[in-house]
């Protein structure tokens, strides 16, 4: 089953406002690679995905504002994209944010299961 536009307006919505109010508005889990870098790393990171907006068809196909990625260069600055094919950045981010009912269960557009 296909998702429609208003479905997928709408799960781009509340992504959107999961992500601008992590902690209050849904629940964050992190991985162990980011729980072990120093706090000031972690929150910069946090910081980044909330006020993340770069979405475009290359990073967002379904335009589900679900997912995204973050770059840090040797000198410390983030970026949303990386542009600089000779070097590779000094840490890669990727987030992602699934939809689950209050008891854990991942629910697809289309209310099922999965």
């Amino acid at each position: 089953m296909e998702a429609t536009t208003d479905q997928i307006a709408t799960v781009a919505a509340l992504n959107d406002i999961a992500r601008r109010t992590m902690g209050v508005t849904c629940r964050t889990v992190i991985t162990q690679g980011i729980a072990a870098l120093d706090e000031n790393t972690q929150s910069d990171i946090l910081k980044m995905i909330e006020g993340f907006e770069d979405f475009t068809p290359d990073n967002d196909p379904h335009g589900e504002h679900d997912a995204g990625f973050l770059y840090r260069d040797v000198i410390g600055q983030w970026h949303t994209r990386w542009t600089d094919d000779s070097a590779r950045p000094a840490l890669s981010v990727m987030w992602k944010f699934d939809l689950y009912d209050p008891v854990l269960v991942k629910i697809a557009l289309n209310g099922s299961f999965c």
